[in-house]
């Protein structure tokens, strides 16, 4: 299991009409200052209540976020106070 401690990013959007699509994008761009490769491995779409992966059997915290910490996620970028947040690892780097 990866024990790297996620570096987590803000990203304010004054855009009543933000959507997934958009924010993902925004995302990424702001992550890709951060790692090489950016590669979305996890997501939570607040607008929604949508997370992915879905991971129901943890109970210690919320399953996207358990699964990226333990399958290499990097940086952690949230857009509008979590209103979207993303994860994602470097797809350049090897994971052990």
């Amino acid at each position: 299991m990866n024990n790297t401690v996620l570096e987590t990013l803000t990203i304010t959007v004054d855009d009543k009409d933000l959507d997934f699509d958009r924010a993902r994008q925004l995302a990424e761009d702001r992550a890709s200052v951060r790692v090489a490769s950016p590669m979305l491995i996890a997501w939570f779409d607040g607008k929604k209540g949508e997370e992915h992966p879905q991971v129901p059997e943890c109970q210690h915290k919320p399953g996207w976020l358990a699964y990226a910490e333990g399958h290499g996620g990097r940086v952690r970028v949230d857009v509008n106070e979590n209103e979207y947040s993303f994860i994602f690892a470097d797809a350049g780097e090897t994971i052990d």
